[in-house]
């Protein structure tokens, strides 16, 4: 059975990565930041941090509400790098 992302960043890699980004690569050593700035070149003011936030936080009260409801299961993956508040 075929995996459905199986080798896909490979892929990705190899045919479609723009040329400086496969250099990057290339060059980089195991482990390291090649953007220390991505996704982001700069910090949020905290106000916006807070109004996005609160917008946040309510989407997924109305998605854990409906999940409750409909009984459905989910999977649920923090993404962001290691030390970043993820909780493990």
């Amino acid at each position: 059975m075929d995996l459905p992302f199986d080798g896909a960043i490979s892929e990705f890699f190899e045919f479609a990565a723009p040329d400086a980004v496969r250099a990057a690569i290339r060059r980089a050593d195991k482990g390291d930041i090649l953007d220390a700035a991505f996704p982001y070149s700069d910090r949020l003011a905290r106000k916006v941090y807070d109004q996005e936030m609160q917008r946040v936080q309510i989407e997924l009260v109305k998605c854990q509400s409906w999940v409750r409801q409909s009984g459905a299961r989910v999977v649920v993956v923090f993404e962001g790098r290691d030390a970043a508040g993820k909780g493990g």
